[in-house]
């Protein structure tokens, strides 16, 4: 499971943002509130991460906080 990512910024929708890690690109969900609090793209940040398995994905939910 992934527990967490550190990276810099890529691309900030409106939902969701990619999270470059070594050359690779996360895409992580995020709620508006935590977008908004993103640093800007090259930016690095640190996230935890709730990673949800289902039968046809895999999805990431990224947070700032632990709460």
């Amino acid at each position: 499971m992934i527990a967490t990512l550190t990276g810099k910024v890529l691309i900030k929708g409106l939902d969701r943002a990619v999270i470059d890690v070594s050359g690779v690109g996360y895409e992580v969900f995020l709620t508006t509130e935590t977008l908004t609090r993103l640093p800007d793209s090259s930016e690095e940040v640190f996230l935890h991460i709730y990673t949800q398995v289902r039968e046809d994905a895999i999805v990431l939910y990224g947070f700032l906080d632990t709460e």
